[in-house]
């Protein structure tokens, strides 16, 4: 397969159709049918079900268009930079950093702000995902650092230990559980939780936990970042669990925390690849996340 199959798949898989995907990649209607038609039959299945021009993705569709975006993003920032070399700007500085989601929006623009104040040829690019992402970005070369739980799962990064944290409940106020100064797993018996998506580690260990302990409890929603889930457990639609590091950020939110009991603590930190010496530039923006981070998250521990 090639890049242009791919992005054909992609277009298509937003459009909904060949007519859509043509009109969005400057192609003929005929052109895109025929890389479509290529990569289904080099990948060996159908991708679409053919109704009445209408292309519905099947369920193999849905699983591949992950990692065909990742492949697309990464594609095109090459050809991003290779226009900038191109122009003469590759004397600048270009950081690429990673970050969980939650995290973009809350501390990293300040993070950011402080650090190209005095930089001003140095060019951030900012790229987001949970800690498996962060990892495979880190991994193939996109980002030249980024923020995981530690041990990361690859044992080949080097790692820089920043903090440890711990679990909250994030309730909305006035809930009858914000009478507790802790949350243990009976207290969540026959509760509605709101639970990070179920691919986590620490997703399995919790539900396994609860099972174990013999409380009832349901999954009414799950999401793929701690913002969210604070979002929804401000709207009493049910009991968050998230790292404190990230729930600290949202109680501006109609919420309140509460440890999590039996408390759990997982270490955090800034990977990077020991065969790619960090620049400068990245060594100070790792002091300045590290000195905002420990100041602004509640309930950590300087590693």
């Amino acid at each position: 397969m090639n890049l242009k199959q791919l992005e054909v798949f992609r277009a298509v898989m937003a459009s909904g159709s060949t007519m859509g995907a043509a009109a969005v990649l400057q192609l003929s209607q005929s052109a895109v049918s025929r890389q479509l038609t290529g990569l289904e039959e080099e990948i060996g299945f159908e991708l679409f079900i053919r109704d009445k021009g209408r292309l519905v993705p099947r369920p193999e569709a849905h699983a591949l268009i992950g990692e065909v975006e990742e492949l697309s993003d990464m594609a095109l920032r090459v050809r991003r930079r290779a226009a900038d070399l191109k122009a003469g700007a590759g004397q600048d500085t270009l950081l690429r950093v990673a970050f969980a989601h939650s995290m973009v929006s809350t501390i990293l623009p300040r993070v950011v702000s402080t650090f190209l104040a005095d930089r001003p040829k140095v060019v951030v690019e900012i790229l987001s995902g949970p800690y498996d992402a962060i990892e495979r970005m880190v991994m193939g070369r996109v980002a030249d650092l980024g923020f995981a739980r530690l041990q990361p799962e690859e044992n080949s990064f080097r790692v820089q230990p920043i903090l440890r944290g711990g679990i909250s409940c994030v309730i909305r106020k006035g809930h009858p559980m914000a009478e507790k100064q802790s949350i243990g797993l009976q207290d969540l018996s026959q509760s509605e939780l709101i639970l990070l998506g179920r691919q986590r580690t620490r997703r399995n260990e919790l539900e396994h936990a609860l099972r174990t302990a013999g409380a009832r409890y349901r999954c009414r929603i799950e999401v793929h970042s701690a913002e969210a889930a604070c979002a929804l457990a401000a709207e009493g639609l049910g009991i968050a669990i998230v790292p404190t590091m990230i729930a600290c950020f949202f109680t501006h939110m109609n919420i309140e925390l509460r440890p999590f009991s039996p408390q759990r603590y997982d270490d955090y930190g800034i990977i990077s690849l020991p065969d790619q010496p960090l620049s400068r530039a990245a060594e100070a923006f790792i002091e300045i996340f590290r000195s905002m981070m420990l100041e602004a998250a509640g309930d950590t521990l300087p590693l």
